[in-house]
């Protein structure tokens, strides 16, 4: 085992922890504990802090927690770091690293990161449909308001046209009550101009004819006393 981890310390693939104990040197057994967790792997961190999109980040520590995750012993996400940090080796090769440190270290087994990977799948599932189920319920209470909205924008733009409707047809009604109106009182005046026009004629012709009396027969005789 010792020499599989010098081999792949050489190949930058692990970093072995050669700080001093204050005690007695570490059996074979505590030196695979140190390494594994000091694979080096890009973007060692856990995928919790990695935000999803442009919306707020995706916490996953509240969903394992949610979920009843409990923590694991040998988390899955370390063995992702583990896998990754193998990443160069070939598929067999990498398993079989990985088992000879497993069957090294006593205080982990491979079931551990196996069994905390299957319950917090569990956990991303239940937590998509919750997510879907709250899509589903807001996209039907955005339905019904935006029908209530639609239905208030129907029912309000209809009275207006409504009303709309009724002021045009005063409107009109005004219109026409007013051109006759209008039409009844030029007809008076016009009436009352060519009746005023008559008699003015007939009052000049009478009196003219009364005028030629004088004419032909002198002025009028002076009353005696």
């Amino acid at each position: 085992m010792k020499g599989m981890l010098d081999f792949l310390e050489k190949a930058g693939l692990v970093r072995q922890d050669t700080s001093p104990e204050p005690t007695a040197p570490p059996s074979p057994a505590t030196d695979s504990t140190a390494l594994a967790p000091d694979l080096v792997a890009p973007n060692a961190s856990t995928a919790a802090s990695a935000p999803t999109g442009a919306g707020m980040p995706l916490n996953l520590d509240a969903i394992y927690a949610n979920g009843g995750v409990a923590p694991a012993v040998y988390p899955a996400e370390r063995l992702l770091r583990l896998v990754d940090g193998l990443s160069a080796m070939d598929e067999a090769t990498r398993l079989m690293a990985i088992k000879a440190m497993d069957a090294a270290d006593e205080s982990w087994s491979i079931e551990d990161p196996l069994a905390d990977a299957a319950a917090k799948v569990n956990a991303l599932a239940a937590h998509s449909q919750q997510l879907q189920q709250n899509l589903q319920a807001l996209q039907a209470e955005s339905q019904t308001r935006l029908n209530a909205v639609a239905a208030r924008q129907e029912q309000v733009v209809g009275d207006i046209r409504k009303q709309i409707a009724e002021l045009e047809s005063l409107v009109s009604r005004e219109l026409t009550r007013a051109a006759q109106e209008t039409a009844t009182q030029e007809a008076q005046l016009n009436a009352a101009k060519d009746q005023t026009a008559r008699e003015l004629g007939e009052i000049a012709q009478v009196s003219q004819r009364l005028q030629g009396l004088a004419l032909q027969f002198g002025a009028p005789p002076t009353s005696k006393e």
